[in-house]
């Protein structure tokens, strides 16, 4: 991470006194090039900032982030949807819904106005695309559907050892028990796998720092259970 290599001690300084509006990742670098540098100032917010993001990390805080929570109780954890990331697919599918149909009233409206061979300037000729082109945009909505199938009745829990995850594979609810020697963590180009078995838990940005440490984190928790 050597994204501050070429700032001047100055300007390091500078950031510093923003560092509440870093990423995580950028919060680290700038710490490690202040450090690198021995420039002597007060990291003290800087480092309650990092301390208090990786307290949170390892609180499993951040599968909120996915749009799941974690519950832990004397047996084990529970890892299921919140009614939040529930809300908020519902609401994308209904979003994405009235946006394709209004983009196939414009697929529509445009067709009829070249069969019609109506003489339009380019300002309306470019509006009719852009409502047209909504079609695309609806169609894109729709990935909130997916997880509404994928993610209903979702449940992962962990109990001695034992794992079992309820997810749905081909719009069927399946329950998978597995030990943690089946949980695992793997990189495919720039997405990480949750995975329990052959399944796929979560997958998430393998270059998010925050979201990586987060599933790292869960499945050491997984195994420890």
């Amino acid at each position: 991470m050597d994204m501050y290599i070429k700032r001047t001690n100055s300007e390091l300084i500078e950031i510093l006194y923003q560092q509440s509006l870093l990423t995580f990742e950028s919060q680290i670098s700038l710490k490690e090039e202040i450090k690198k540098r021995d420039i002597q100032v007060d990291l003290s917010p800087l480092e309650a900032s990092i301390s208090s993001k990786l307290t949170q990390i390892k609180n499993l805080e951040y599968l909120k982030d996915f749009g799941f929570k974690a519950e832990k109780n004397s047996d084990g954890i529970t890892v299921t949807r919140t009614n939040k990331a529930l809300f908020t697919d519902v609401i994308a599918i209904i979003l994405g819904v009235i946006v394709f149909l209004i983009g196939i009233y414009g697929c529509i409206n445009l067709a009829f106005t070249f069969i019609n061979g109506d003489d339009l300037d380019v300002f309306t000729l470019a509006y009719k695309f852009a409502v047209a082109s909504l079609v695309f945009i609806g169609f894109s909505f729709f990935s909130g559907l997916k997880r509404v199938f994928d993610y209903t009745g979702f449940e992962l829990t962990t109990i001695n050892g034992l794992i079992t995850l309820k997810k749905r594979f081909d719009i069927k609810l399946e329950e998978i028990k597995a030990t943690a020697a089946d949980v695992f963590v793997e990189t495919d180009d720039e997405t990480l796998f949750l995975k329990l078995g052959n399944q796929t838990i979560f997958t998430s940005n393998a270059e998010n720092l925050v979201q990586t440490l987060t599933l790292k984190e869960l499945a050491k928790k997984l195994k420890d259970a």
